[in-house]
């Protein structure tokens, strides 16, 4: 079967599901709530230094913060959404034997974990819809309409993708909706975060634990620093391991998404569907 047919098959197999529909509305609901009360909270927050009224908060909405602002509301939304929908998408085939059904109907095994990552892509790329959308539209009611960074397209595209890889990863491997979800929200919110700073703080600061999964989709859209204090926060970070630039996290997140691919067609090949 081709890719447009592999991916027609998912999209039929996954639009009439009400969970599946309620976590796409939820996605969009929770990206614009979030990015209109940046823009209500912080466009408007304003404090008095030496007699002087001063809006610490504004440049983080003129080009090209504004976009990179708008990516990393966004992808509290990824973490948070995209990755529960791949755990809960995989868990379902399970719970239902999809997987067995399609291949017993005549797919190959091959076919059946393209058909995965086709609908993954499919659906990174409707998420990074919603951004460029909201990004417009902020623009066009702001007056402040720009052409977004390429890079930070490319890196929103990609830490939605990568999340969704990392929640069917979960799922695929523990297959029980609950635990898979436990795991996967352990793992980004917590574990990782507390590995890294452990060992940077009791073994040595490395600049190899910027390289970590978690680390890299996070650095695809970092929260921009106001440069009202941009300087003092350098100065706080100096003497930590440096950030990955902007290109570094893209060329790590794209390693990370073949070796996702890799693991998902080879469990797909072996496992007992």
């Amino acid at each position: 079967m081709n890719a447009p047919s592999l991916l027609s098959l998912e999209i039929r197999r996954f639009l009439p599901n009400g969970t599946f529909r309620t976590l796409i509305v939820l996605y969009v609901v929770m990206f614009a709530g979030g990015f209109g009360m940046a823009h209500l909270i912080g466009g408007n927050f304003q404090m008095t230094v030496n007699g002087d009224t001063v809006r610490p908060l504004q440049d983080m909405f003129v080009h090209p913060k504004n976009w990179q602002l708008l990516a990393w509301i966004g992808s509290w939304a990824n973490v948070l959404l995209l990755g529960f929908l791949g755990v809960f998408m995989i868990t379902l085939e399970f719970q239902y034997k999809t997987l067995r059904q399609s291949v017993i109907f005549g797919m190959t095994r091959g076919e059946v974990a393209a058909a995965k990552v086709f609908f993954a892509v499919a659906l990174a790329a409707a998420a990074t819809g919603v951004y460029l959308a909201l990004g417009i539209l902020g623009g066009i009611l702001t007056g402040s309409l720009s052409v977004p960074p390429c890079l930070s397209v490319i890196g929103f595209f990609l830490q939605a993708l990568g999340y969704l890889a990392f929640g069917t990863l979960a799922g695929l491997f523990i297959r029980h909706t609950a635990l898979a979800i436990i795991a996967y929200l352990a793992y980004v919110m917590f574990l990782e975060t507390v590995a890294r700073w452990t060992f940077t703080l009791m073994v040595t600061p490395t600049r190899v634990l910027m390289f970590l999964p978690d680390k890299v989709l996070e650095g695809l859209a970092p929260l921009p620093i106001p440069q009202s204090v941009s300087q003092a926060v350098q100065s706080a970070t100096a003497a930590l391991p440096a950030s990955l630039t902007p290109l570094e996290s893209i060329i790590a997140a794209a390693v990370y998404l073949l070796v996702f691919a890799a693991l998902l067609h080879r469990h797909l090949q072996r496992a007992d569907l």
